[in-house]
């Protein structure tokens, strides 16, 4: 799982009005029109975006309320942020057979049915997620997406781009659609709260629990620690679908990876299956002692553990409900 939050660069950075990056968002709907057309066949109706309580959100609708979200907000102040929610190939497929029981090699095997149960797997985990960037602001009386302001719009393609490796070396065209599992979540979220009470950047520098910021004399934590948000998001994933995670998959995993380059040598070359898991854990909690994390820092919110619960009490309901059924 991979979070990126962002500025745009479809709205003069995230300073100017919201349409061209909410226009950009339709780009499949568009795609898929255009090939309608092309037959001689009348496109499906665009599917819309979503938000904590709606779905099927006009553009228009969308554009609006962004826009008119900035009380307090300068001419030169960011009025909203982009965020992408990259599920690996991996955890796309294993969502996909927990819809589908099969395991399947693309996309494109999916049927109508099976797309929209899918879809709404992505759409609930995704709410849940934006309750944990809420959450992760760390400001008193804000700990619910349902407090924010965003739409999220569900995308299944992606095109190599002219930075890509296999386009400099000739074997793909820049706006080529990649292979395989390409599911992604982008999310479009005002810097104000629904009430316009708080200006809220995730890209504030001042981040992690260790900042000394003073307000009106007392120690509090302030900024946005992004790499916690992407820990809590892939717990938040494993627990909502079951989903057993790798070591070598963990956010703290690849970011400890990446500064420890003799110690994941020594992991890669080590063949004793135990003592290689030892020394995976050991690099997580090189990580978890560099950035002062505990496992209470990584809990998920009280929101999200309360609608966890009452998913694995309806599993179980509808488990009891099939074993009568077998019974009867």
């Amino acid at each position: 799982m991979i979070i990126k939050i962002q500025t745009s660069e479809k709205s003069n950075g995230n300073k100017g009005n919201s349409r061209a990056l909410v226009t950009y968002l339709e780009k499949e709907d568009i795609e898929k029109e255009k090939e309608s057309l092309s037959k001689n066949e009348l496109p499906a109706p665009r599917k819309g975006f979503f938000n904590h309580e709606k779905e099927n959100l006009n553009k228009i609708e969308v554009i609006n309320s962004i826009n008119n979200n900035k009380k307090g907000l300068g001419r030169d102040d960011a009025k909203f942020y982009s965020i992408t929610i990259s599920p690996s190939e991996k955890e796309q497929k294993h969502l996909i057979k927990q819809v589908t029981k099969k395991e399947l090699s693309n996309i494109k095997s999916l049927d109508p049915k099976e797309l929209k149960e899918y879809e709404k797997l992505l759409q609930d985990y995704t709410r849940k997620t934006m309750n944990e960037y809420a959450k992760n602001f760390n400001r008193k009386g804000l700990d619910n997406g349902n407090q924010l302001l965003y739409a999220g719009k569900i995308e299944h393609t992606r095109e190599y781009k002219g930075t890509d490796s296999k386009v400099k070396n000739g074997l793909k065209k820049s706006g080529d659609k990649k292979e395989g599992f390409q599911t992604h979540i982008h999310v479009i979220v005002s810097r104000k709260d629904h009430e316009m009470k708080y200006k809220l950047s995730p890209l504030a520098k001042e981040k992690g629990k260790n900042n000394n910021s003073q307000l009106n004399g007392r120690k509090v934590q302030r900024g946005f620690d992004r790499n916690l948000m992407n820990i809590k998001s892939e717990k938040l994933f494993d627990s909502q679908f079951q989903y057993k995670r790798d070591l070598k998959e963990k956010v703290e995993y690849r970011i400890e990876a990446s500064k420890q380059t003799l110690k994941t040598k020594q992991i890669e070359l080590e063949k004793d299956t135990n003592k290689k898991q030892e020394l995976e854990e050991e690099l997580i909690n090189d990580y978890d002692k560099r950035n002062n994390y505990t496992e209470k820092d990584k809990e998920l919110t009280k929101e999200n553990l309360k609608l966890l619960e009452q998913q694995k009490e309806a599993e179980k309901g509808k488990e009891n409900d099939n074993e009568m059924e077998l019974d009867f």
